[in-house]
């Protein structure tokens, strides 16, 4: 068998572990009476139904010109989840878990794209890329959605499947992947017409939710990560003359055009859906606030509620932890653990007035989460490499739209891009590891020197 063979077998391998992942992790949602039941009572749900029991042929054209399907909700642009949901009635009518079955599949095939865009992007072997993909796609179904009014804190991948009209978010995202994948295809010279397959799958992706337009923004900086900083260039010099003369990167060349594309857009579909939703203005500090709360609320909920000594106990254990992969001469794995236990004993019992919290199960589990976090910008601060900042800058992109909506299913593209960038940061640690640099260098002792100088000394008589 040929290597080729073999990595091929192992990337579709690894693709149907990416699906089984997405399918295992939702699956309650979706074959759970008590979960069904609560979600098919949902207003939106019964209602997108009953318009599409009751839709006719001049119903379904006005979705391509006016508002969606759901004409009881806020005014909407969304025509092809309006046929998709048409489509599903006809196919499973108010049996609301053939409905859910569809969002567990979309969700399936989400995760086999943000594996695929790992594999891709993530540099080095791909032995190594093959994992850390696949811990992409489990940490896309692990990621909660921050507190909020009127909904519980739960897995996005679950809470998305579980409430069906969320399909809206899924199959953007779908097509947002499918363009940036056929944009990449395109950057490394594997396809000369992944470019305009790109665009169509933006299109399409526009037409299914608004959260398709930071997909220029995305594809500006999947440019940089494949081009370098060459691509964000203004001028170039003449090589005649010397002067230099305004000449726009690659990136740029990309995002002016299809940023105007989203303006324009973004005007049609005022004129289309008078009152849809779109930029409002308010105050900066309101802005601040929010895209503070929404790339922090995780850890600035555990500090509220948690109490003081879980901070100090999660930095205690994130040095422990560093010092200790960083060694020369690492100790036992027991050591390691003996510390962390009678470390953070004493500092639940100097902070906290109480050791025994160490043994709360809710109280591990927010120390182990702050502890990841703190590991995380440990290793982001090591960083010397560029991709790992530019798939963090992917992340913060997708969060835009969020300065300006807000419900739970909203967080399904950014739970894609934080599962990207979190995986790579192991991806790097990985690849450090592999060459050798994770540890501190060892330096030499005094008998290894005056070894090596009597081996030259004998070498030279």
């Amino acid at each position: 068998m040929s290597h080729q063979t073999l990595t091929r077998r192992s990337f579709l391998t690894g693709a149907a572990i990416a699906a089984a992942i997405g399918l295992a992790a939702t699956a309650w949602g979706v074959f759970s009476p008590g979960v069904l039941q609560h979600y098919a009572d949902s207003p939106d749900s019964v209602r997108i139904m009953q318009w599409a029991e009751w839709a006719t042929p001049e119903n379904m054209l006005r979705w391509w010109h006016g508002q969606w399907i759901h004409a009881d909700s806020p005014p909407y642009y969304r025509p092809l989840p309006s046929m998709l949901f048409w489509a599903e009635y006809r196919l499973f009518g108010y049996s609301f878990q053939g409905h859910v079955i569809i969002s567990w599949l979309l969700h399936a095939a989400a995760c086999v794209l943000v594996y695929v865009l790992a594999v891709r992007i993530y540099p080095g072997p791909r032995r190594v890329a093959l994992p850390t993909a696949l811990l992409a796609t489990l940490l896309f179904n692990l990621r909660l959605t921050p507190e909020g009014p009127y909904w519980s804190v739960a897995p996005v991948a679950y809470a998305v499947v579980a409430w069906w009209p969320a399909q809206t978010d899924q199959t953007s995202l779908l097509g947002s992947l499918l363009a940036l994948l056929a944009l990449d295809r395109w950057l490394e010279g594997q396809d000369s017409r992944g470019l305009a397959k790109a665009g169509a799958l933006w299109i399409a992706a526009l037409l299914c939710k608004e959260m398709a337009v930071v997909v220029p923004l995305l594809a500006g900086l999947l440019v940089v990560l494949r081009r370098g900083g060459c691509a964000l260039r203004l001028t170039a010099r003449d090589e005649e003359t010397g002067r230099r003369h305004f000449a726009p990167g690659l990136a740029w060349r990309l995002m002016l055009p299809t940023t105007a594309f989203v303006l324009a857009f973004v005007a049609v579909r005022s004129m289309l859906v008078p009152g849809a939703g779109g930029i409002e203005h308010a105050a900066p500090e309101f802005y601040a606030r929010k895209a503070v709360m929404l790339l922090a609320s995780r850890p600035y909920a555990i500090l509220v509620s948690r109490g003081a000594w879980l901070p100090v106990a999660a930095v205690f254990s994130s040095l422990v932890i560093y010092a200790w992969v960083r060694l020369a001469r690492r100790p036992s794995l027991v050591w390691l653990l003996v510390a962390l236990g009678l470390g953070n004993g004493l500092v639940a019992q100097l902070v906290g007035g109480n050791f025994a919290l160490l043994t709360v199960p809710a109280q591990l589990w927010a120390l182990g989460t702050l502890t990841i976090l703190a590991l995380g910008l440990i290793v982001l601060a090591h960083v010397r490499e560029s991709w790992p900042w530019w798939l963090l800058a992917m992340a913060v992109t997708v969060h835009l739209p969020l300065l300006w909506v807000w419900g739970p299913h909203y967080f399904y593209w950014p739970a894609a891009f934080w599962a990207l960038f979190n995986a790579g940061l192991w991806h790097y640690v990985l690849l450090r590891a592999r060459e050798g640099t994770l540890r501190w260098p060892r330096r030499p002792r005094i008998g290894d020197l005056t070894a090596e100088l009597d081996s030259a000394a004998d070498e030279s008589v």
